[in-house]
């Protein structure tokens, strides 16, 4: 029964991606207006808002009943959806389905229906509020401004790090591009910002003193000191100005200092106050984000990362540079709507060789043939295998070292094939 619940669900695509609130708006108000019964924290990005929405859930938690709204997942439809320690149950989406669907085709004929998205925002937004839910870490799907998740009047807005994805839709500047994610900002509700760029900076801060919401930029609110790090985690010590944290993290990557930095920030802007210092920490201690810089063998190294732009391939540079001093063969695999020249610029100051294969999504993916075509003058070695089984099965075998990235959907089903977990925490 869950497979033809999903499928009504993912046929809801064909409406593709709808920027407006109304459907949201409307299908929200149908079921009751859920939004309205839990509070939230609101996380807009190009970059990172998924790992701050990890940090955000694992330290509320510790408190609170709390819930977590993100997308896209790496195996399971569930995973989008997680109430304390558990995904939602198929019963739960089955029968709201079941529930809504004369509303949604009914819809429909009004002027249109709600799209995939919209309605699984009103389903994770109901699944919190039928189970009382304290707390939620939402997630910004695309955008922020007419994003559909953008119903909620969040206790904080935080705003990761922006880059040009999505330009299309979202403007060709850093300051349009801003101005879409900094639409999440309410009035008289405290931001966070983590980016600082000066053209997002000048953006957000021009959103935050119309909305009178006071703006913290992280760069000045939190400083690191005696950083250590290797492949088993890191830690070090976080100040803010209201208290000085001993932090650990099985979350690897140097990016990730910002992002639990920014995390941190918005549980000390709560209204009803921080949720304390041993809740941060041990939050944070519990989160796991994966596929981001995750490790899933050592023998041959094989490390994991969904990157998928170019501001995360910087990042992704950055972070083997520093922690591996092997050079490792490049499994990638790319959606066609995504900068794959610029990316794969980037990714050749870490390896010469590079295999490349097909992500699990067929009616997006690049062709390989076509990615070698365009990238074949950067790397010397290039060997194409289409099956990902096939070509993670060919590297393991061949290298010491596997970076594989480029696209959740080839990450996600490579996890899935080895069984790799894709809980949000750790408590073993």
């Amino acid at each position: 029964m869950i497979n033809g619940a999903l499928d009504y669900l993912y046929n809801l695509k064909r409406e593709g991606i709808k920027l407006d609130l109304t459907a949201t708006q409307d299908f929200a108000s149908h079921v009751g207006n859920p939004q309205s019964k839990f509070k939230t924290i609101h996380i807009a990005g190009t970059n990172g808002k998924g790992s701050i929405a990890s940090y955000v859930y694992n330290i509320l938690r510790q408190k609170y009943k709390t819930g977590m709204y993100t997308s896209p997942h790496l195996l399971d439809f569930n995973e989008r959806i997680i109430l304390d320690l558990n995904m939602i149950p198929d019963s739960y989406i089955i029968d709201f389905m079941n529930s809504n669907r004369d509303y949604i085709e009914n819809l429909a004929t009004i002027y249109r229906n709600p799209t995939f998205f919209e309605t699984t925002t009103v389903m994770a937004f109901k699944y919190f509020a039928d189970n009382n839910a304290d707390y939620a870490a939402i997630e910004v799907g695309l955008g922020g401004r007419l994003d559909s998740t953008n119903i909620i009047n969040p206790e904080v807005s935080v705003i990761a790090q922006i880059g040009y994805e999505h330009y299309q839709r979202l403007g060709c500047s850093l300051t349009s591009i801003a101005h879409e994610k900094g639409g999440i900002i309410k009035n008289g509700k405290p931001v966070v910002l983590l980016d600082n760029k000066p053209e997002v900076v000048a953006e957000i801060t021009k959103i935050a003193s119309v909305r009178n919401s006071k703006l913290v930029k992280v760069s000045d609110y939190c400083s690191i000191t005696d950083l250590k790090f290797n492949l088993d985690g890191m830690s070090f010590k976080l100040q803010t100005p209201v208290e000085e944290y001993h932090i650990t993290t099985s979350n690897l990557g140097l990016f990730q200092l910002g992002n639990i930095s920014t995390a941190v920030a918005s549980m000390e802007l709560l209204p009803e106050g921080s949720p304390g210092k041993k809740s941060i920490e041990k939050g944070i201690r519990e989160s796991r984000w994966p596929s981001r810089f995750e490790v899933i063998s050592r023998e041959p190294l094989v490390i994991m990362d969904s990157s998928h732009n170019p501001p995360a391939a910087h990042a992704l540079v950055e972070t083997f540079s520093n922690f591996v001093t092997q050079k490792p063969v490049l499994l990638i695999g790319m959606l066609d709507d995504k900068d794959y020249f610029s990316y794969m610029s980037i990714l050749r100051k870490l390896s010469d060789s590079v295999i490349l294969t097909t992500p699990d999504e067929p009616s997006r993916s690049l062709d390989p043939d076509a990615l070698a075509a365009g990238i074949g003058h950067m790397f010397p070695s290039i060997r194409i295998i289409k099956d990902p089984v096939e070509a993670y099965n060919f590297a393991i075998q061949n290298y010491s070292c596997v970076l594989v990235t480029g696209s959740m959907y080839l990450v996600g089903m490579l996890k899935k094939y080895l069984g790799s977990s894709v809980r949000p925490f750790n408590m073993d």
